[in-house]
């Protein structure tokens, strides 16, 4: 008998052991503002790759203009200096229309983007991109796994030559 209260004992500490092993519950209000944070770390004004390692999974991988990236391939791309324009001074990002579906420890998240990306006083350029994100629990955290993201539409204004008198 003494062997059966100790069998029974045991598992009920070890279920109550990996129920408190298993991540938070998915919100859909976390879902969005983790993507929402994701594009603050892009933000011209203080992207750091650390910062952006810190929001995405050790095997992320985005679909963008085209290519297939992971991490670094998508540093080089955001780091980009483009000859014929001046640099980037400013970013923002509006996420709109949200829709999430979420699994035991994984959500998916499809929304509409619109970037709008400040090169000096010569240049502004607004982008609107149809996108979605699979994002996963990392070491307590949920963080993005995948990215695709599909351009709608692209709007190059000209402000001025760029040259200063």
């Amino acid at each position: 008998m003494r062997f059966f209260a100790v069998v029974i004992l045991s598992t009920h500490i070890f279920h109550a052991a990996s129920l408190s092993a298993e991540p938070a519950a998915i919100a859909p209000e976390h879902v969005v503002k983790a993507i929402q944070h994701f594009y603050q770390v892009l933000d011209i004004k203080q992207y750091n790759k650390d910062k952006l390692r810190q929001v995405v999974t050790d095997d992320f991988v985005v679909f963008e203009a085209a290519k297939k990236m992971d991490l670094d391939e998508f540093h080089a791309f955001l780091t980009h200096h483009d000859p014929n324009a001046e640099p980037l001074i400013d970013t923002t990002w509006q996420i709109t229309d949200h829709r999430v579906s979420i699994d035991h420890n994984s959500a998916h998240v499809s929304y509409l983007n619109r970037g709008t990306f400040q090169h000096g006083t010569s240049l502004r350029v607004t982008m609107q991109w149809m996108e979605s994100a699979f994002l996963t629990h990392q070491n307590g955290a949920l963080k993005i796994k995948f990215l695709n993201s599909n351009l709608i539409s692209k709007d190059i204004q000209k402000l001025s030559d760029g040259v200063s008198d």
